[in-house]
């Protein structure tokens, strides 16, 4: 097995390790949702609250994310990426400043962080084509393999680092800890020397690349179908980590450093699940295995919400994260591959896009959970993710067959 990793086409490819080291780095920063999840459930005592903080960090995915692919399309890749990341480590460092001398408000915390959720939205959007244009899309499976295994590596470290330091020194540390990650991300993607082997060749305007895009979507039945499947997913599955505080506070009775506990559980799930796809999982086709991993995320969503002990509840975050995983990772390669070279950034805008309605689930969850409880909150979002994943098997025949 360890032969076959280092023999890995990929890792030979320098400025692909150099992406991948940065994605580590980059990822830290998920230890945010840990930080600013706990202090606005301790500012307000209220799950919807978090709900709302959590949507509105994301919600620049849904607006910005076909302009961040399609400028990505247009553009040098890396030098956008750097500038992205330069920003987002300004922003970090800044909300540690206002936390650390108490100057923080309730929207400095949902307005801020919304402005490095953009950043670190654009970067993601960009990274994932970067990886087909350093590796080729022969290789764009294992290449978007173990971006994902170094984007939750970076998010277990950080939920456990976040975590630890939020209950030592305070909410500004954490910070300060995310804004250190961002800076490393910037120094090595500075070493990245070329623009990739299957860069787009073709240049235009925003307008002309809407439109050519929006062509694809109307001749591209298959492709539509997948974007509509992942926004749903992302509303009835992903939008469960808004209620992570309140699982790890008012289910289980954690403090911070349980929360954060709770966060690398989630990372080690993903990571476990990643690797396993990367070592094996290359053959096959990749939609009937995106169809599965979507029935047993129903799966450890509905445990989750049932669980009657918290040694079970880890189990299903364990679980859950890692169909998250697997769930992104065959979306995002099923995309590129349905779409020719020169749309590969906007096809990853819309995956982006479609992800970025979770601000609508995070909101819904959260006031679900207010009104019926949290266990409530994830049984009918598990259930409805299962009833999708049997509708997805029983009616895209085309998406089975990629």
């Amino acid at each position: 097995m360890l032969n076959k990793i280092k023999n890995s086409p990929v890792l030979r490819l320098r400025d692909f390790r150099l992406l991948a080291s940065a994605t580590f780095f980059e990822s830290v920063t998920r230890g945010e949702n840990v930080v600013l999840g706990w202090v606005i459930l301790e500012l307000t005592d209220s799950p919807f609250m978090v709900g709302l903080a959590m949507g509105i960090r994301h919600a620049p995915a849904f607006f910005l994310g076909l302009t961040a692919g399609t400028i990505s399309d247009l553009v040098d890749r890396r030098t956008l990426i750097r500038s992205l990341m330069a920003t987002a480590t300004l922003v970090a460092f800044l909300m540690g400043l206002l936390l650390a001398y108490g100057k923080s408000e309730l929207w400095h915390l949902l307005i801020i962080p919304a402005i490095g959720g953009t950043c670190h939205m654009m970067i993601n959007t960009i990274n994932r084509s970067f990886v087909f244009d350093l590796v080729g899309p022969e290789n764009g499976l294992l290449g978007m393999s173990y971006l994902a295994l170094a984007m939750r590596s970076g998010g277990l470290v950080g939920a456990l680092v976040v975590g630890f330091v939020l209950g030592k020194w305070g909410a500004g540390a954490g910070y300060f800890a995310i804004s250190i990650g961002c800076g490393c991300a910037f120094l090595i993607l500075t070493l990245i020397k070329s623009p990739g082997q299957s860069a787009p060749s073709k240049k235009g305007n925003l307008s002309n690349g809407f439109y050519e895009f929006w062509q694809e979507l109307k001749r591209n039945r298959t492709l539509s179908a997948l974007v509509f499947i992942v926004m749903s997913v992302e509303l009835l599955g992903f939008t469960s980590q808004a209620l992570m505080p309140s699982i790890a506070r008012d289910i289980w009775d954690m403090g911070p450093e349980g929360l954060g506990l709770l966060n690398a559980f989630s990372s080690a799930g993903g990571i476990a699940a990643i690797a396993i796809i990367s070592i094996f999982g290359q053959k096959g086709r990749q939609g009937i295995k995106f169809i599965i991993v979507l029935h047993v995320f129903g799966i450890a969503l509905l445990l989750l919400g049932l669980a009657p002990t918290v040694y079970v509840a880890i189990i299903a975050i364990f679980v859950m994260s890692g169909m998250m995983a697997l769930s992104d990772l065959f979306s995002q390669t099923l995309l590129q591959r349905l779409v020719p070279n020169d749309l590969r950034g906007r096809v990853m805008g819309a995956w982006t896009t479609a992800v970025g309605t979770a601000p609508l689930g995070s909101l819904e969850i959260g006031a679900l959970a207010s009104v019926l409880g949290v266990t409530a909150a994830l049984s009918l979002h598990g259930s409805a993710l299962i009833l999708l994943a049997i509708v997805t098997m029983l009616t895209f025949r085309k998406l089975r067959e990629v």
